[in-house]
């Protein structure tokens, strides 16, 4: 080919396909562990436990979640609560709220190095100890008559690297100085760098020894041992004291870095720019990532630990022979309020510890764009102290042998250090944090809220049906349901035939999950079953079930013995056109498909040109859950309607930079109520099939 301009034709790239999900959910509660007021991904019950921890007795969070993931739920996120002390300086331990058990490690000259905490705050952290050793322990001897002090010419240079603390003695002097490099082939150590350009201010000549003598030189690293009741859940080798070290104890124990919701941005990707809260369009891109897993333990400063610049480092004073437990973990349950499951609106003007301060709870989901139902179970919670020991796993037999050796004894069950509970919230506490998670679905505009009743009424003997009614008549919304009864489920932390009561939205909400995932949206989710269920904290009878559909509460039943059914679909709106679950939701995805897909026409000419895209791509995303059943018409033009035309947009408004679209859908109404006519036709019976709304029950 001959040099000159070649032209190609190729036609632009369009924008790749937005993936709408709808089965997304999100809890906020109580965890045995994992970080406060972050918003973390899920998609197994495994991840889960890695990430929060066991269940608890003071929580119904992780009860909720494996009810999402047994029915049919496949991703969620999850924010733990708990109180926090804003008040102590950087880099001081917080005198109160949640804390993480830790101690301080010191050098052997009494000067804070490093704070080992546990990776989360918790009462969990007080089971950690450590135990330390010596890794990889090498010695040599210099070779007086190539030495200076300067570097110094040793036996081997096999097992030393630069960066290395090293011990050097020579008699009953000892000094510590840090490797700047090394020449194996001429088997030298070197104090200070050969090159000037490349010296650091830890770069030391030798002082204080005589180099025509021996020296004794020791390489110093360390092992470390992390067990939680006594079982081994981290170990880490070859740790070292000096910063620039690629294994410095520091960087080896740094915390997992989770997306902040607080920042609007990726720890993982600190260069990414802020949102704002009140302006800006929400963007998970970054989020989307599952984190890994966290160390059990993270290294952060010690308060008052600044180092010198230059000063060599020292070895840690830490005993080999004995271990060395963590303390003064607190879970910050027992002064929880309301605050902390709602938090407080920011915006671009808050600094970041004041987004911090206020990104509590309900607030910490703000930013994530792929979340669409939500749930607070530990609203409702009911405190139970744990076990004095936990239940002994029993392990499971191998059905491939025909005689399998006996099993090995059962280790002693490990004693339960007893945490904090949180408080038992009132009727009027628990209706302003539902009212809030309400109020924060309507604001998001593409999220659905499921509450449940408390406790104490939802397991009443007497007025059972009234309060119920009453409980639901303080609320008139359309982006949220209200299941009940509670559902009684088998309990992890007693183990046996143990069960607990617990809040139903974690069950339902993967119920809901499922029927998305399996037809779509615009399926209604009532009468499917509710699986991992024991049973429902009570019966309920057919005229229960009536009053309390007609009043907007989703029932629950499990009528002879079969597994739970959701028997209801309908909103907690007064407004009959906004009566049932899957057409708000509907509703919801329809307007979030539509301005993702027109986020573009913003600094688009206002034109003909652009007024007939704006309709072509409406009634694309239309057709879409046309041809999905979605709507009730059986044609297009008896289903839906899109319009942007002149008559919406007069000259005035072109002028003020306004666009309009008018649309409108007919969507396929849930048949709540079968009629079966039967009756006799020339004296041979006859079954006629009516989906119909009877008169008197709407």
């Amino acid at each position: 080919m001959k040099p000159g301009v070649y032209i190609e034709h190729a036609d632009a790239a369009r924008v790749p396909p937005v993936v709408l999900r709808t089965d997304v959910a999100a809890f906020v509660g109580i965890a045995q562990r994992g970080p406060l007021d972050t918003p973390v991904p899920v998609e197994s019950m495994r991840q889960f436990s890695a990430q929060f921890g066991d269940f608890i007795g003071g929580g119904y969070l992780a009860y909720a979640v494996r009810g999402f993931f047994d029915n049919g739920g496949l991703r969620c996120w999850v924010v733990r609560v708990a109180t926090r002390d804003f008040s102590a300086a950087p880099g001081e331990t917080p005198r109160s709220g949640a804390l993480a058990a830790g101690v301080v490690l010191a050098e052997i000259s009494g000067q804070p190095v490093l704070r080992i905490e546990a990776s989360s705050p918790g009462n969990w952290g007080n089971a950690l100890d450590l135990a330390w050793a010596v890794s990889g322990q090498v010695v040599t001897d210099s070779l007086p008559a190539a030495s200076t002090p300067q570097a110094s010419r040793v036996s081997s240079t096999a097992g030393f690297a630069q960066d290395e603390l090293v011990r050097i003695e020579q008699g009953s002097t000892v000094a510590y100085r840090v490797i700047a490099d090394i020449d194996a082939v001429l088997g030298l150590l070197y104090w200070q760098h050969p090159d000037p350009q490349m010296q650091r201010a830890t770069d030391r000549a030798l002082g204080g020894f005589d180099v025509t003598q021996p020296l004794r030189i020791v390489r110093i690293a360390y092992a470390l041992i992390v067990r939680e009741r006594g079982s081994v859940v981290a170990s880490y080798r070859d740790l070292h004291l000096v910063p620039a070290h690629p294994r410095y104890l520091g960087f080896m124990l740094k915390p997992t870095a989770y997306w902040s919701a607080a920042l609007g941005q990726s720890a993982l990707d600190p260069g990414g720019a802020a949102a704002s809260a009140s302006g800006a369009a929400r963007d998970d891109a970054a989020a989307r990532a599952l984190p890994r897993a966290p160390q059990p333990i993270i290294g952060v400063p010690a308060f008052g630990a600044g180092a010198t610049a230059g000063t060599i480092p020292l070895p840690l004073d830490v005993r080999f022979d004995a271990t060395q437990p963590l303390a003064g973990g607190a879970d910050g349950l027992s002064g929880l309020t309301p605050d902390e499951f709602i938090g407080e609106p920011w915006d671009a003007h808050d600094d970041d510890f004041t987004r911090a301060r206020k990104s509590r709870g309900l607030q910490a989901l703000a930013l994530i764009d792929e979340i669409a139902l939500v749930a607070l179970p530990d609203v409702l919670i009911q405190p139970q102290q744990p076990p004095e020991t936990r239940p002994r796993a029993v392990p499971p037999r191998n059905p491939c042998l025909d005689c399998p050796p006996p099993p090995a004894p059962l280790r002693r069950a490990a004693p339960v250090v007893a945490g904090e509970l949180p408080p038992l919230f009132t009727h009027a506490q628990i209706a302003r944090v539902q009212a809030a998670l309400i109020d924060a679905c309507d604001a998001a505009g593409d999220r659905f809220a499921l509450l449940g009743l408390p406790f104490d009424i939802a397991t009443a003997m007497e007025r059972a049906r009234e309060d119920a009614l009453a409980w639901r008549d303080q609320f008139d919304a359309r982006c949220a349901a209200l299941a009940a009864p509670w559902l009684r489920v088998d309990d992890p932390v007693y183990g046996g035939d143990a069960t607990r009561l617990i809040p139903a939205c974690g069950h339902v909400l993967g119920a809901i999950a499922r029927t998305d995932l399996k037809s779509g949206v615009q399926q209604a989710p009532g009468n499917v079953t509710l699986n991992g269920v024991i049973g429902t904290e009570r019966t309920i009878d057919d005229a229960l079930h009536a009053q309390w559909n007609d009043a907007g509460i989703d029932v629950l039943r499990a009528d002879f013995g079969r597994d739970p059914l959701f028997g209801g679909a309908r909103t907690l709106a007064r407004d009959a056109q906004w009566r049932y679950i899957n057409i708000v939701r509907l509703m919801l995805t329809i307007k979030k498909a539509a301005d993702l897909a027109l986020r573009w026409v913003v600094f688009e000419p206002n034109d003909e040109a652009l007024r007939a895209t704006v309709r072509s791509t409406l009634l694309a995303i239309l057709r879409l859950f046309h041809a999905r059943g979605a709507f009730a018409g059986e044609t297009e033009a008896s289903s839906f309607f899109v319009r942007c035309d002149d008559v919406l947009n007069p000259p005035a408004a072109r002028d003020a930079g306004e666009l309009v679209a008018l649309v409108g859908f007919a969507p396929a109404t849930p048949a709540e109520f079968i009629v079966l006519r039967i009756g006799r036709r020339f004296d041979t019976p006859a079954v006629a099939l009516f989906d119909a709304v009877l008169e008197g029950r709407s």
